[in-house]
């Protein structure tokens, strides 16, 4: 049961990320330039933490850099991306839910 519960905090670690970086991808050049290297460090991370099974430090470093570009982005962002989690996070639980009732 750890290691799903592992997997699920991963799946939703790494589905923050993508979000962070498509936001970041849409945005214009000139807003999207200054956040190159931290975009770039999310990416790295989050394709570095699927499929590696450690102590959680790659989760924990995904985590941050996450943390990192979505603070620099803005709240405005960070509270649209928190409702998109948020979508994200109740479709999970209901295919989740849906997978048991089979």
């Amino acid at each position: 049961m750890a290691l799903m519960a592992k997997s699920f905090g991963t799946s939703v670690a790494v589905r923050i990320a993508r979000l962070l970086y498509r936001r970041w991808e849409a945005l214009a050049p000139a807003e999207r330039e200054p956040l190159e290297a931290l975009a770039g460090n999310v990416k790295e991370r989050a394709l570095e933490v699927r499929g590696k099974v450690d102590d959680g430090t790659a989760e924990r470093e995904l985590d941050r850099a996450s943390t990192e570009l979505a603070e620099a982005m803005g709240a405005e962002e960070v509270a649209d991306l928190r409702s998109q989690l948020k979508r994200e996070l109740e479709r999970m639980d209901r295919e989740q839910r849906a997978r048991r009732a089979a």
